[in-house]
């Protein structure tokens, strides 16, 4: 897609935003596609744990290439995870090249923990666009209390063997990502500050492009040790309307599809791949008479919504600031 398109495409989707029009005479330019919800860790800032295991599994491969192939003229990229570990995937390096043989950017967020040699080899060879690490903590202790049962230093060392094999080879993608929820229980600031210091001498001279911190979010009211709505209210968070409506779509390992990805256990169903094309589902009924509901900020007995900590965000021009760069910086290159 020619960066002109993509610049139309993003002023198209934010003066919609803006207007807060429920009907949209354009396509999803994101999806997010959860290769499995099944996870290999039991992170206390991820509700992962608490889905049913009935309820877990992995896509179908051919339902995969029937959502790629049905979005491939309009999508600009995908988000291969969601509520689980994606590398668990037995497919995964073949969900990478299909979307790429579409022209279709591919975007990995991953614990890193089942990482090795080969599979990073793999994933530089598929020519992965991007992948962010999830890693919080800067030392034993943070890390380990916030990600059970994973060890620092194991997962610290695939992470740089990946950046060095990429070194290695002068691979010019994956872009790579290191992101930190600070969830400190009390840590002094300036020894943190050291600690952050310390931890990313882990990646001098290795391909690292970015590193990021990122504030911890209730996943829709289902993680209650973080702030309610009503303590962000006090902090003078402002409510805005959930920009996700207005330029992607969020599928399930089974195919269900739910409007925004803090909709963790799928409370709002707008279709199914199955079932409904992608286009028919994002210009639904369904999700125009939510997106008129969002606006009108009527959510009070809207579940997740209603407990929803993404709602109330500072923004910039009328969007959350906490998203707008970096799905800038995604979508424009």
């Amino acid at each position: 897609m020619k960066k002109s398109r993509k610049i139309y495409n993003l002023f198209r989707i934010y003066l919609n935003y803006i207007k807060r029009n429920s009907i949209l005479s354009y396509k999803p330019t994101r999806l997010w596609i959860e290769p499995t919800n099944v996870c290999n860790l039991k992170c206390r800032l991820c509700p992962n744990k608490d889905i049913p295991k009935e309820q877990k599994g992995f896509m179908n491969f051919e339902l995969y290439k029937e959502i790629i192939d049905q979005s491939c003229d309009y999508l600009h990229d995908i988000y291969l995870f969601h509520r689980g570990e994606s590398l668990l995937h037995p497919k995964i390096i073949d969900m990478i090249k299909y979307a790429n043989s579409k022209n279709i950017k591919t975007v990995l967020h991953t614990n890193a923990t089942v990482l090795n040699e080969e599979l990073s080899k793999e994933l530089i060879d598929a020519k992965l666009d991007f992948i962010s690490f999830s890693f919080d903590g800067y030392d034993k202790e943070m890390y380990e209390s916030n990600r059970p049962p994973a060890k620092y230093e194991k997962t610290l060392s695939k992470i740089t063997e990946l950046l060095k094999l990429k070194k290695e080879i002068g691979a010019n993608v994956p872009y790579t990502r290191i992101q930190v929820i600070e969830y400190t229980n009390g840590y002094d600031k300036e020894k943190l500050k050291e600690q952050k210091k310390t931890f990313l001498k882990n990646f001098e001279n290795l391909l690292l492009d970015e590193f990021v911190i990122r504030i911890p979010h209730n996943w829709g009211g289902s993680i209650p040790i973080l702030e309610n709505v009503e303590e962000l209210k006090k902090m003078g968070f402002k409510y805005v309307p959930c920009p996700f409506l207005w330029y992607s779509l969020t599928i399930f390992y089974d195919g269900k599809v739910v409007p925004c990805p803090q909709d963790w256990f799928g409370k709002i169903s707008i279709g199914d791949v199955r079932e409904n094309s992608l286009v028919d589902i994002f210009n639904s009924d369904k999700i125009m008479n939510l997106r008129e509901t969002i606006s009108n900020g009527d959510i009070e007995n809207m579940s997740p919504c209603n407990s929803c900590d993404r709602v109330w965000r500072k923004t910039f021009l009328g969007v959350p600031t906490d998203y707008l760069l970096p799905f800038l910086k995604l979508s424009l290159e």
